[in-house]
């Protein structure tokens, strides 16, 4: 009986965070859409102004560091306006999202 419990607490678990997870993914797309591909392209393919390195090749840890740089300030670029209005979980959403084009 406790082994069962044990099963459907962790299968529950699981459940949920994956639905998180998918939620994350399709915030990150929406936001990849509107503020970043016009010049990352599509599929985070293209370097941006021939200056930034190819997004879908990299791990999310340095994208979402690389979006609290130019938010900060401590990179300076075409894309800061855009940059400066996401929060914490967009940018983690956007990483999320482009780790799905690899």
């Amino acid at each position: 009986m406790k082994k069962t419990y044990s099963t459907l607490f962790l299968t529950t678990v699981f459940m949920l965070s994956a639905g998180t997870v998918q939620a994350s993914v399709e915030h990150g797309q929406k936001l990849f859409k509107q503020s970043c591909s016009f010049c990352h392209g599509n599929n985070a393919e293209k370097s941006a102004l021939n200056q930034s390195k190819i997004l879908n090749q990299l791990p999310a840890s340095e994208i979402v560091n690389s979006l609290k740089a130019r938010k900060e300030g401590q990179i300076v670029g075409a894309g800061n306006a855009a940059k400066s209005r996401l929060s914490p979980e967009d940018m983690q959403a956007i990483a999320d999202f482009i780790q799905t084009l690899k």
